[in-house]
């Protein structure tokens, strides 16, 4: 197989990493049952995730072409890197804020530990870019606003049910563990609205009805 026919398969095809809601969720289970992290990295690779959305979500509304070449809607480009800019620094204060309480204490000692696990992170979003985006040629076609705000509309559902569960629901149990319900939240959360956005089964059937 070579490089084009690579490209050109349904699953590469599909404009966005919808394999990356299982990698990210197979990191932190790693990390929990073979690494016994405590709360600490699971919440700092969630934070350190949310860059990765924002900066791939620049990536991508910069390189879209939408079938014009790359300088001829960059004032309009310009005016969308500074508003993402804005609101993806907005979207990360944000998600410190609702999933802090998961991250007290002064023992910051597991967090040395986790320099492989934000690597893989970073090579899968790296990957999602250069596969899906730029190697299937899809970012011709793309839109820089859709391109630019679908990430942030996926992340604007996931703080709002995160906020819900984190500053309402779970602070009305104060007999739980607050800080490890925190945590569970944002994990079960995360992984949940993140299949819903990836839409998985849609590349995997093309895939089949490809095959076949």
């Amino acid at each position: 197989m070579n490089i084009r026919s690579f490209f050109a398969a349904p699953l590469q095809q599909h404009p966005r990493p919808w394999w990356l809601p299982v990698l990210t969720l197979g990191i932190t289970l790693y990390g929990i049952f073979v690494l016994h992290w405590d709360l600490k990295p699971i919440v700092f690779l969630f934070w350190w995730e949310v860059i990765l959305i924002v900066g791939s979500a620049l990536v991508r509304m910069l390189f879209a072409l939408d079938g014009r070449r790359f300088t001829d809607n960059m004032g309009q480009k310009i005016f969308f890197l500074l508003g993402g800019l804005l609101m993806g620094a907005t979207f990360v204060m944000f998600s410190v804020t609702f999933t802090f309480q998961a991250f007290s204490g002064n023992d910051y000692s597991a967090l040395a530990g986790i320099g492989n696990e934000v690597r893989i992170m970073v090579a899968g979003y790296l990957l999602g870019l250069i596969v899906h985006y730029f190697g299937s040629g899809y970012f011709r076609k793309a839109s820089p606003a859709a391109e630019l705000m679908a990430p942030f509309v996926h992340m604007l559902v996931l703080l709002a049910f995160l906020q819900a569960l984190t500053m309402h629901l779970i602070p009305r149990y104060p007999q739980l563990d607050q800080a490890t319900w925190v945590a569970v939240a944002l994990v079960v959360l995360k992984f949940a609205v993140d299949m819903l956005f990836a839409q998985i089964g849609k590349p995997l059937r093309q895939a089949l009805q490809h095959s076949d």
